[in-house]
């Protein structure tokens, strides 16, 4: 009876340890990922695990990419989106990994923003040059504000000129920017003109898109 016992057990502890096996993942940690915004459009995608391992990505549940044909822990891949289709601008996308033992694992579900979908698929009724003609003319419009100085209220026009940007993983928004700003006071307040240069740090936030907190400094030219 006690060997019985002994071998019923033995069988259990036998058929757990290919169970426990698949239940271990390989951690991944996404360095970079994000789709260029100019031409032509590419999925930059950078990460890295803590063991050697094949890497694949399948994009949207439909295109599938080798990323490491030999097993290794930093992994990184560019491709084109210029011949590929997509019919909403967030893309989701899952990494496939196959361990030194030949253990299959499918990753958590990332997101790409698409930042130009127009670019990318054109819309029925909707016209690709019109659609940049309307970008550039927004980007040289300088944006109004309300400067209170002195317990007075002016009216004012801004334009900032970004000089660095930073991209970050997972988002097409940049992770922060570096930049000049400058502001043209009216109705004859005590200070006209404004210079600034300033660092400001995005925080994607899914409501509202993101807010971006930052330190500058500034001159009025008066020395």
């Amino acid at each position: 009876m006690r060997n019985l016992i002994e071998k019923v057990f033995f069988i259990i502890f036998l058929l757990s340890i290919p169970i426990f096996s698949q239940e271990e993942e390989v951690e991944i940690n996404i360095l970079d990922a994000y789709v260029t915004p100019e031409k032509p459009h590419t999925f930059k995608l950078n990460f890295f695990s803590y063991s050697p391992i094949k890497t694949k990505v399948k994009i949207n549940d439909k295109y599938e990419f080798e990323v490491s044909k030999d097993f290794l822990e930093d992994h990184a891949i560019e491709i084109d989106f210029s011949n590929y289709k997509f019919d909403k601008k967030n893309i989701p996308y899952k990494i496939i990994s196959e361990d030194e033992n030949g253990n299959t694992f499918v990753s958590e579900e990332y997101e790409i923003i698409l930042p130009y979908d127009e670019f990318i698929f054109t819309k029925e009724g909707s016209n690709p040059i019109s659609t940049v003609l309307f970008g550039l003319l927004l980007y040289f419009i300088p944006s109004p504000n309300l400067v209170i100085m002195e317990k007075e209220n002016y009216f004012s026009l801004t334009k900032e000129i970004p000089i660095i940007t930073f991209y970050g993983s997972g988002y097409n928004y940049p992770s922060g920017s570096v930049s000049l700003e400058y502001t043209h006071i009216y109705n004859n307040s005590p200070v006209s003109n404004l210079l600034r240069l300033g660092y400001k740090h995005f925080i994607p936030i899914k409501t509202i898109e993101y807010i971006s907190p930052g330190i500058s400094g500034f001159t009025n030219f008066n020395c």
